[in-house]
């Protein structure tokens, strides 16, 4: 009997420890829980908050959880509301706020246009000259992007100059063929084994595909101001890339808003004068991508507040590529500007 008893008494403190166990944990994630998270996608979104993640930045003092993560996986940062500041493609972002009544603002511009169709041109005199519209006729393309801004201005800017886009096939002399892929790296081993005559990417995989000497790209034709050219309008010369998109709530906080447009204008600052430390920093915050330094110009950051002619630019430029929504009409529902205080 006196056995039966220790060995209950034994389990009842067991259980009592397990308990005050469980409950210290608790406690403690949830002291140390953040705020607030700020996620963005692996590549130049990611340089946008840079400097805030690898120093811990505060916004309007509340902790901040700062994560880059995989650009396939951004979108739902927002679907799911995980996020409370999330960079993403200007496209995908509106499109959820318009389609599926998301509640978050687009607050800024993160990344301008930074768009390069890169391959092969012979030097003429010592010079590498331009690739142009002639020149991707008849040919392979691989392409970053296909539902995000890339794919869009691509195909834009080729539907622009009466080049038809095939998926399947030998292209003719009005066609291109495009593979769609994953990424600048995967699109750069497709050029390498052959399989395409040309790649579109981004900044910094552009200027980072050219500097690699295991291939012989060596020519670009700039995208942002092909996109200018189709667009056929005085003035325009870029386009949104990446969006900041803020919960709606939190757009009502005025010192959180100041705190980080403040925060993110440093950042830029930091960025441009220590432009060969980028991608040691970026390594700090869990970014894989690698920034030369001749790229960090071309990564077109911006990260001002909106003002009316953002919005009508931005505006534009989502009926260019997707004519079929209704932009005008949800102007008050996509946008919060001149937030910066």
């Amino acid at each position: 009997m006196k056995k039966l008893f220790k060995a209950i008494s034994l389990i009842a403190v067991i259980a009592l420890l397990v308990g005050v166990l469980a409950v210290s944990m608790v406690a403690c994630d949830g002291k140390n829980k953040a705020d607030l998270r700020f996620a963005a996608p692996d590549g130049t979104p990611a340089l946008a908050m840079l400097t805030l993640a690898s120093q811990g930045q505060k916004l309007g003092g509340k902790t901040v959880e700062y994560e880059v993560v995989s650009p396939s996986n951004i979108a739902t940062e927002m679907t799911s509301g995980k996020a409370d500041i999330v960079i993403m493609p200007v496209n995908a972002g509106a499109t959820q706020i318009v389609k599926n009544g998301v509640d978050y603002k687009l607050v800024s511009i993160a990344v301008e246009g930074s768009l390069y169709l890169v391959g092969h041109k012979d030097p003429v005199d010592d010079v590498v000259p331009a690739i142009t519209m002639d020149d991707v006729k008849g040919k392979r393309i691989a392409c970053i992007g296909e539902s995000g801004v890339p794919g869009l201005v691509f195909r834009y800017v080729m539907q622009a100059n009466d080049i038809t886009i095939i998926t399947e096939g030998t292209p003719t002399a009005e066609q291109v063929f495009v593979e769609y892929v994953a990424d600048g790296s995967v699109a750069a081993q497709r050029y390498n084994g052959k399989q395409v005559d040309f790649i579109v990417v981004g900044e910094p995989a552009a200027t980072a595909q050219k500097a690699n000497t295991a291939n012989d790209l060596n020519a670009e034709m700039n995208m942002q101001t092909e996109y200018a050219k189709a667009c056929g309008a005085q003035g325009v010369d870029d386009y949104p890339q990446a969006g900041l998109f803020v919960k709606t709530a939190l757009t009502q906080d005025k010192q959180l808003m100041h705190d980080l447009f403040a925060a993110l204008d440093a950042n830029e600052d930091w960025i441009e004068t220590n432009a060969d430390k980028v991608t040691d920093e970026a390594a700090k915050i869990g970014s894989t991508s690698k920034f030369p330094k001749p790229a960090i110009p071309r990564c077109a950051l911006d990260c001002s507040d909106l003002d009316e002619e953002d919005v009508n630019e931005i505006l534009a430029f989502l009926k260019n590529v997707a004519p079929s929504v209704k932009w005008d009409e949800s102007k008050d529902k996509l946008f919060a500007l001149g937030l910066a205080g």
